[in-house]
């Protein structure tokens, strides 16, 4: 993931020295973009990983093979759309996701969403570390709370080292951990479920979950990275090349896992195995932990990375150093007291949180800015206008969450903010401060071909 030290670039990861060439507070100018290749696999990285196949595996417990799949399949594309309309203006204009907000809510405003997303972010970090606990835990019968949280405490702190210290080494984690989790699903897929055949497809879920609810749970795994894709399809040198990477990332790593997981939970009769660990020999348990914990590892860099790009831009005099340590610091404490372990209601918190954000986002880049872009300004230092777009977005997710939970959480507050920002926005612009001002973004874009 990581450039070599004599590229124009320094890439994603980069060392401490690089830090500043990172662009996380300027836009990325044409001549440091990477083009398609490289963010594709930097995403495509996220999405095979190991906590999707669980996801997957949970929603085909909850609804049963064929349903899950299909829950699984339409929650990705719904993912899929939504994080191609926010990283196309990202990847065309060279932008991360701190400097995507500032745009849209103002310098002032923009804090809070991103201070937001930062700790919902940083959360995901949390929950990797956490995670390495309980599958250690679960493999080897480990017990007791204490146990299981230092264990993630120390999880976090290795893994926290490439980001704040900026080792390089950090790109190495990745480049096996890819593979690694290619090797799981390729021992499962041939031990368990090509042998299982078609029997796979009569799995019966137990009823606990809606069919819309594993939609939402797929589409919410990643809602929050999703978002913030602009962090990594910064680095395209055109929009269309952003679609292109974001298409890699959930509908050809992130989707087939889930799918993946799904099967090999419908070849587990025990419904009280967790992880996939059904295995008594030590011999293959052992380094099927080996590959999950990599994949973690190589997960939980990533978030944090993202949380450091969003508390640099958002906290006074933050370097990306002491960013780093703020956010492993959050994460270590949610990670060794198991306050993030229910990975359901998580993904709950992330579908009502999330949406409205990139609901306004998505309504001022291609409603409001038209033809200019994300090229100019705000004039304002609050964009009310989506301010409040958020609020009412949360409000109704939430309302509409309680009353009917078997609608698709998220798309209530997603539809609502983008609606009421683009009605407040038209109406009264300049009282609302969401009219554009004259100043430089100092963004480029490319010209699609």
């Amino acid at each position: 993931m990581a450039q070599d030290s004599d590229s124009q670039s320094s890439g994603f990861f980069g060392s401490q020295d690089d830090v500043h060439e990172e662009f996380h507070s300027k836009p990325v100018p044409l001549g440091n973009r990477l083009g398609f290749a490289e963010p594709a696999w930097v995403w495509s990285g996220f999405g095979i990983a190991f906590i999707c196949a669980v996801i997957g595996g949970q929603i085909q417990q909850g609804l049963g093979t064929v349903d899950a799949i299909l829950a699984i399949l339409l929650g990705n594309f719904i993912l899929f759309v939504y994080s191609a309309l926010i990283g196309y203006p990202s990847g065309k204009w060279g932008i991360n996701f701190p400097l995507a907000v500032r745009y849209v809510f103002g310098g002032a405003g923009a804090v809070a969403p991103i201070i937001i997303l930062a700790l919902l972010v940083t959360g995901w970090y949390a929950f990797q570390a956490w995670l390495t606990a309980d599958i250690l835990r679960v493999a080897f019968g480990l017990e007791g709370a204490v146990v299981v949280g230092i264990i993630a405490l120390i999880a976090g702190i290795i893994y926290a080292i490439p980001v704040i210290f900026g080792i390089r080494q950090m790109a190495l984690v990745r480049k096996v951990a890819i593979p690694a989790m290619v090797i799981f699903a390729a021992y499962y897929l041939i031990t368990r479920v090509i042998p299982a055949g078609g029997s796979l497809f009569e799995g019966e879920g137990s009823g606990k979950l809606a069919f819309w609810t594993g939609v939402g749970m797929a589409w919410a795994t990643f809602a929050v990275s999703g978002t913030m894709t602009g962090d990594i399809v910064r680095y395209s040198r055109t929009g269309n090349q952003a679609v292109g990477v974001t298409a890699v990332a959930f509908m050809f790593s992130n989707a087939p896992f889930m799918v993946i997981g799904a099967l090999i939970s419908a070849t587990i009769t025990d419904p009280g195995t967790v992880y996939f660990f059904d295995q008594k020999s030590l011999a293959v348990l052992i380094p099927l932990v080996v590959l999950a914990i990599l994949s973690n590892w190589s997960t939980c860099d990533a978030c944090l990375y993202n949380a450091a790009m969003g508390f640099t831009n958002s906290i006074p005099g933050f370097n990306w150093r002491k960013a780093a340590i703020f956010g492993s610091i959050i994460g270590l404490i949610a990670a060794a007291t198991g306050f993030i372990s229910d990975i359901v209601v998580w993904l709950l918190t992330i579908g009502l949180l999330v949406p409205p954000i990139g609901g306004a986002i998505i309504a001022d880049y291609y409603v409001i800015r038209g033809d200019k872009g994300f090229s100019v300004e705000r004039s304002a230092p609050v964009n009310w206008a989506a301010v409040i777009a958020i609020i009412v977005g949360v409000v109704l997710g939430y309302i509409v969450n309680e009353r009917y939970p078997t609608f698709l959480f998220g798309i209530t507050g997603l539809v609502s903010s983008f609606v009421v920002y683009v009605i407040l926005a038209k109406a009264a612009p300049t009282a609302m401060g969401a009219d554009l001002g004259d100043e430089s973004t100092g963004a480029e874009a490319e010209a699609e071909a």
